[in-house]
């Protein structure tokens, strides 16, 4: 059963919010090897992880609808690649506020796809969103106002809107498949998607600082099962600010620890879409108790 305000499922949710913060920051410390290389030892790691629980039967694999589940997993794998390929080209801040935007993605496509009524409240906090998103992508110069939206912060929003429709695909899968096959599943697709590219010595040059590939992929590995087994303990109403910690978590480290410049205007606009993302995510948690309960 689960324990709504479980202080256990909280702890479980800061340590994935550390661990995620964790990915990030190796990701942008490894900036000098190929985005190809980096993801693929992440899924690698992730398949190794899931698959040795699962072997020691720590936890069960349940696949049911394996089209969905293949479509997940290229869905989460571009997803993974693009936010990554957004950290090391745009710093782990900028990029992190753009990918943790797929609220906002996720209700638009739900109301486009899936015809699903949206009330006022979520309207407003979509606009929300989508100012904030303006104010970080707007710069001003001694020249004056300009536009600084760029190739790879579009990337990095291409990262939130392809997690939005993996998001969507999962809320269909968790009827019938449980969450662990569902991430195993995005890890072995990324696996093979990667592979080749990965060990072209054209692509991705030379690689050093192996290690660190291996502690990115186990801290994603850890963050993810964190989450998942957080949830089991404390509703998506409590849980959700917590997941929404971890933009604001990497802004600090990209302007602390990598030197990365946000200005009063992106400060703002970040704080706005991150505070908007979560009043869209506990809006949808208030609208399924409404319905379970109808």
């Amino acid at each position: 059963m689960k324990r709504e305000g479980s202080s256990y499922g909280i702890f479980l949710m800061i340590l994935s919010v550390i661990a995620f913060g964790i990915m990030t920051t190796l990701v942008r410390s490894m900036s000098h090897v190929s985005t190809y290389i980096t993801v693929f030892v992440r899924f690698a790691i992730g398949v190794g992880v899931i698959g040795i629980l699962a072997m020691m039967r720590k936890i069960d694999l349940k696949f049911v609808r394996s089209p969905l589940l293949l479509l997940r997993g290229i869905t989460g794998t571009a997803s993974v690649a693009l936010f990554y390929l957004a950290i090391v080209k745009i710093g782990m801040g900028k990029a992190s506020v753009y990918s943790y935007s797929y609220p906002l993605f996720a209700s638009l496509l739900s109301a486009i796809v899936l015809k699903e009524k949206i009330h006022t409240a979520k309207w407003l906090m979509m606009l929300l969103a989508l100012i904030g998103i303006v104010m970080v992508s707007f710069q001003y110069t001694e020249a004056g106002k300009s536009w600084s939206f760029g190739w790879f912060d579009f990337l990095a929003m291409l990262s939130a809107i392809t997690n939005a429709v993996s998001i969507l695909i999962v809320k269909k899968l968790h009827g019938t498949d449980n969450s662990y096959a569902i991430f195993f599943a995005q890890s072995i697709v990324g696996f093979w998607i990667f592979l080749v590219p990965a060990n072209l010595p054209e692509l991705t040059g030379p690689v050093t600082s192996s290690y660190i590939l291996i502690f990115i992929g186990l801290a994603s590995a850890c963050a993810q099962l964190l989450n998942t087994e957080g949830y089991r303990h404390v509703s998506i109403a409590t849980g959700s600010p917590f997941h929404m910690l971890i933009p604001i978590v990497n802004v600090i480290i990209g302007v602390l620890v990598f030197n990365e410049i946000f200005t009063t205007q992106e400060i703002i606009g970040s704080s706005l879409v991150v505070m908007a993302c979560l009043g869209i995510l506990r809006l949808n948690s208030r609208m399924q108790t409404q319905v379970k309960h109808a």
